[in-house]
C-alpha cells in the first residue's frame, strides 16, 4: 500500500501483512477510515459554502439586472439631455455586460466545483464506504468459519473436512476482499489531491478570465469615463456658478423694471421681436377680457394662454396686410388695436401706404389688446410697426430659408451616421462568427468578424496580436475601420479559418461549455489548425476564401484580382485562365493555349452592399477593377508574397487567407527594394488595406532599400488619407531616408498643403506634449485631424 511523502507515493501497508489480516493491517484501515471520514466532512462543508456562495451570487444577479433596468427607467428622465442620457446609457450597458460576465462565473462554479466535489463525494467516497460493509460481513464471516473450524470434533472426520472446507474457502474470499478493500482506499486517497486541485485551478482560471473581461472593459471604455469625469466636473462648477446666480435673483425685478423704463423712454431701442402679456378683448358675446401671452413669429402674431403649452394661436397670419394704431376712445387705459381685411390678401408685393389707405375707408376686422403701462404700450406699437415694415420688404424670405436643406448649401456637410445594425447585413454577419449565437454586439476589427459576448471574451483572452475586441453598441467606430468590416465578414473569414475541420473535432455553439468554447476558438485562430495549408494548391485546392479549384500543376503563372466594389456580371466565372478569357495572360501578355494563370481573387458579390446596406466599403472606386500585378512564376507562390500582392491590389479577402496561412507580418520583398505590404499597399491607393494591415501589427515604420517608410511613400503620392491614417496610428514623422529627406521635405516640394498640414500639426501637438497642452490646444488638434477622416468618407475616388 502507499502514502504520500513530500509528493511522492511510498509504501504505507505491506499485501502480506493484508493476507494475515494482522492489526496492523486493522489499525491502517481505522486510520484510512477516519482520514476518509474526516475528507467527506471538509468537502461537505465546501461543497455547502460554494453552494450558498452560487445561490448568493444568482441572488446578486438577479438584483443588479434589477437595478439596471431602473436605471434604464431613470434614464427615460433624461431624454431631452443627449450628453446625460447618452452617458447613462452606457453606464448601464457596462453595468450588464459585468453582470453577465458574473453568470457566466457563477455558471462556471457549479460546472466545475459543485459537480466534481459533489461527484467525488457521491461517488468515490461513497463507492468506499459501501465496500467498507461488503468487507465488514466477510471479516465476521471468517471468524464465524474459525470458531467452527476450532469446535470441530476431531474424532469425526466429516465434520473436521466440512469446517476445514469452509475455512478455507472463507479465508481466500476473505483475502481478496482485503486487498480489494485496500485497494479502494488507496486510489481515493491518490485521486483526492488531483481531483480538488485540477478542480479549484479551474474555478480559479475562470474568476481570472471573468476579471480580466471586467478589465478589458473597463479599459475599452477608460477614456469616454474619463472625459465623463471632466464633464461632471465642468456640470458641478456651472451648478455652483448658477447657485450663485440665483443667489441674486430678487435683484433681478429691480432690474427689469428698470429695463423696462428705459426702453420706455427711448422708443429708438423697442426691438423688432417682443413678447409679453397682454389683455385682449373676446369679439363675441360679452366683449371679455383675457390675458395672454403674445409674441411676433415668422411674420405673425400669435398668442396662448398660460398652461397651453407649446400650442399658440394665431391672430394674424401675414403682418404685411396688417396696420396697428393706439385706441383713445376706450375707458380701459393703455389699449391698441391690430386691424385687418376680413379676407387674407393673396402673396404678393404690397405699397404699405394704399393699403393703409384701403383699411381706413373699407370694411376690416380689428382686434383690441391692453397693454399693462403706457411705456409697454409704446413698445408694442413701435415693435409692430417695423415688424410690419420688414414683412412688407422681406416678404416670404424667411419662409424660404426654412425650407433650403443646410445639406444643400454650399460647404455644409452631409454626412451618414452609422447604424450599428448595419454591421450584422454583411454576410454571416447577423450570427456569431465561432459560436453561430444571433444577434452579436461585439466584433474583432482586425479580424472584421462579428461575435456574442461569450466568445468575445475568450477573444480578448487571446491577446490584440490575435483579435482586438471592440463593441457594436457602445465604442466609436472610425471610417477606416467600417470599411475593413464591410470588405470581410464572418461568411469570408470563416471560409478561410475553417476550411476543413474534421468531423471529429467539438465545435462551439450557443450554449456550449465554457472549456469548448475556449479550445475551439484557440484552434481556430491561434493555432490556425483549419486553415487549408498554401500546398493544397497541388491537389487542386488554394484559397478557400475565394474559391479558386485549378490545380496548381496545371498554372505555370498566378496573379491576385484587384478587389471588385461592384459585380460588373454575375454569371462570370470566379477563376479564368488565359485561354479560357481572350487568349491572352492576366498581365495583358498574349500566351499560348498550352500556358495558363491561375488568378487568386474572386469578385466580392456575396459581399456587394445592397441598397438598404449602408456601410459600403467604397462604391465610388471602381477604376483600374480588372488590372492585376504581373503574372509570379507558380514556384513563386507563397504565404508571404501573396500577402504583398494582394496588399496592391487592396484584396482584403486573399489578404486575410494570406495572414492564416502564415504570412510573417515583418517580411519585405527582396525584389521590389525591400519593401513590406504596407509599402505596397501605399502604393496601391488603399486607406482600408493599410487600415487592415495596421490593425494586423505590420510595422509602421519600416523602411525600404531607399529609407523611405510608408509615410514617406504617402507623401510622395501625394495621398492625404493614408498620410493622416499613418499618424494616427503614431507614424514617425521625422524619419530621413537615404536621400536625407523627411516626409515633411517631400511635402513641401510637392506643395502638398493638406499633407503639410497634418506633419507640422503633428510636430507642433508632439512637441507641446500632452501633458503641458491646455483643452483648446488638444481640442483643435483632435478636431482638424477628424476633418481629415472625414475627407476620406467623404472622396471615396482618392483611394480605394
Amino acid at each position: 500500500m502507499m502514502q504520500s511523502s513530500g509528493g511522492k507515493m511510498v509504501a504505507k501497508i505491506k499485501f502480506e501483512e493484508c493476507l494475515k489480516d494482522s492489526p496492523k493491517f486493522r489499525a491502517f484501515l481505522e486510520e484510512e477510515e477516519m482520514v476518509i471520514d474526516h475528507l467527506e466532512q471538509k468537502l461537505e462543508k465546501a461543497i455547502k459554502m460554494c453552494t450558498i456562495a452560487v445561490d448568493s451570487g444568482k441572488e446578486y444577479v438577479k438584483n443588479q439586472s434589477a437595478f439596471a433596468t431602473s436605471l434604464w427607467d431613470l434614464r427615460s428622465h433624461f431624454v431631452e439631455d443627449s450628453s446625460a442620457h447618452n452617458a447613462l446609457g452606457k453606464i448601464i450597458h457596462c453595468l450588464q455586460e459585468m453582470n453577465k460576465f458574473h453568470t457566466i462565473l457563477l455558471d462556471q462554479a457549479s460546472r466545475t466545483v459543485l459537480k466534481n466535489l459533489t461527484s467525488y463525494v457521491k461517488q468515490d467516497i461513497k463507492e468506499v464506504k459501501d465496500f467498507k460493509h461488503l468487507f465488514a460481513k466477510v471479516s465476521e464471516s471468517l471468524d464465524t468459519a474459525l470458531t467452527r473450524n476450532a469446535q470441530a470434533n476431531k474424532n469425526r472426520l466429516a465434520e473436521v473436512t466440512e469446517a476445514a472446507n469452509i475455512l478455507s474457502a472463507t479465508t481466500s474470499c476473505f483475502r481478496h476482499t482485503a486487498l480489494d478493500y485496500v485497494n479502494f482506499l488507496v486510489m481515493l486517497q491518490s485521486k483526492k489531491r488531483p481531483e480538488i486541485l485540477w478542480t479549484l485551478l479551474s474555478y480559479y482560471q475562470a474568476c481570472n478570465t471573468f476579471y480580466h473581461q471586467g478589465s478589458d472593459l473597463c479599459n475599452d471604455f477608460e477614456q469616454f469615463f474619463k472625459g465623463l469625469a471632466d464633464d461632471i466636473n465642468d456640470m458641478r462648477a456651472e451648478s455652483k456658478a448658477l447657485e450663485k446666480t440665483m443667489q441674486n435673483r430678487h435683484m433681478s425685478v429691480s432690474n427689469f423694471l428698470d429695463d423696462k423704463l428705459e426702453t420706455g423712454s427711448d422708443n429708438s431701442k423697442a426691438p423688432k421681436q417682443i413678447e409679453g402679456y397682454l389683455f385682449k378683448r373676446t369679439s363675441k358675446g360679452f366683449k371679455t377680457w383675457n390675458r395672454r401671452w403674445f409674441y411676433l413669429c415668422d411674420n405673425q402674431l400669435v398668442y396662448k394662454k398660460r398652461s397651453d403649452g407649446d400650442v399658440p394661436t394665431v391672430m394674424e397670419e401675414d403682418l404685411r396686410i396688417c396696420t396697428v394704431r393706439p385706441v383713445n376712445d376706450s375707458d380701459r387705459r393703455f389699449c391698441f388695436e391690430v386691424i385687418s381685411p376680413t379676407k387674407s390678401a393673396k402673396t404678393g408685393k404690397f405699397n404699405f401706404h394704399i393699403f393703409y389707405s384701403f383699411v381706413l375707408f373699407t370694411c376690416c376686422r380689428s382686434h383690441i389688446l391692453q397693454a399693462d403701462s403706457a411705456e409697454i404700450l409704446q413698445q408694442w406699437i413701435s415693435a409692430l410697426h417695423k415688424g410690419i415694415g420688414a414683412a412688407i420688404n422681406c416678404g416670404q424670405l424667411n419662409k424660404l430659408d426654412q425650407l433650403t436643406p443646410v445639406g444643400s448649401l454650399p460647404g455644409a456637410s452631409n454626412f451618414k451616421k452609422i447604424n450599428w445594425e448595419q454591421f450584422l447585413k454583411i454576410p454571416g454577419n447577423s450570427l456569431c462568427c465561432d459560436c453561430r449565437h444571433p444577434e452579436p454586439r461585439w466584433a474583432s476589427i482586425n479580424l472584421g468578424i462579428t461575435l456574442c459576448i461569450a466568445c468575445s471574451g475568450v477573444h480578448r483572452s487571446l491577446g490584440v496580436h490575435h483579435s482586438k475586441v471592440r463593441s457594436l453598441t457602445l465604442d466609436a467606430w472610425e471610417p477606416e475601420i467600417v470599411k475593413v468590416m464591410a470588405e470581410l465578414g464572418n461568411e469570408i473569414v470563416n471560409r478561410v479559418y475553417e476550411a476543413q475541420v474534421d468531423q471529429s473535432v467539438v465545435r462551439a455553439t450557443e450554449n456550449c461549455d465554457s472549456s469548448i468554447r475556449e479550445n475551439w476558438i484557440k484552434m481556430k485562430y491561434v493555432e490556425k489548425r483549419f486553415v487549408l495549408p498554401m500546398d493544397g494548391a497541388v491537389d487542386g485546392r488554394i484559397d478557400s476564401a475565394n474559391e479558386l479549384s485549378v490545380p496548381r500543376p496545371t498554372a505555370r503563372k498566378w496573379s491576385v484580382r484587384k478587389a471588385r466594389r461592384r459585380p460588373k456580371n454575375k454569371s462570370k466565372e470566379i477563376l479564368k485562365t488565359c485561354d479560357e478569357e481572350t487568349g491572352s495572360t492576366a498581365s495583358g501578355v498574349s500566351g499560348d493555349s498550352s500556358s495558363s494563370v491561375l488568378v487568386i481573387g474572386k469578385e466580392l458579390s456575396d459581399n456587394v452592399c445592397k441598397e438598404d446596406f449602408a456601410l459600403s466599403s467604397d462604391q465610388e472606386s471602381t477604376g483600374g477593377e480588372d488590372n492585376m500585378l504581373e503574372d509570379e512564376d507558380i514556384s513563386t507562390l507563397n504565404p508571404n508574397l501573396l500577402l504583398y500582392k494582394s496588399a496592391g491590389v487592396h484584396n482584403l479577402p486573399v489578404m486575410c487567407q494570406a495572414f492564416a496561412s502564415g504570412a510573417s507580418k515583418t517580411w519585405t520583398n527582396p525584389s521590389d527594394l525591400n519593401r513590406t505590404a504596407l509599402h505596397q499597399a501605399i502604393l496601391s491607393g488603399s486607406v482600408m488595406a493599410c487600415e487592415y494591415l495596421l490593425l494586423n501589427g505590420v510595422p509602421i515604420d519600416a523602411v525600404d532599400d531607399n529609407g523611405y517608410t510608408a509615410l514617406h511613400l504617402a507623401t510622395e503620392k501625394g495621398c492625404t488619407p493614408q498620410a493622416y491614417l499613418l499618424l494616427k496610428h503614431r507614424a514617425k514623422h521625422d524619419v530621413e531616408a537615404i536621400d536625407s529627406k523627411r516626409p515633411i521635405d517631400i511635402a513641401v516640394d510637392k506643395a502638398n498643403a493638406d499633407i503639410v498640414t497634418l506633419l507640422r500639426l503633428t510636430k507642433l501637438h508632439e512637441e507641446i506634449g500632452v501633458e503641458e497642452q491646455g483643452n483648446g490646444e488638444s481640442d483643435t488638434y483632435n478636431h482638424v485631424m477628424r476633418d481629415f477622416s472625414q475627407m476620406a468618407v467623404n472622396q471615396p475616388q482618392q483611394y480605394s
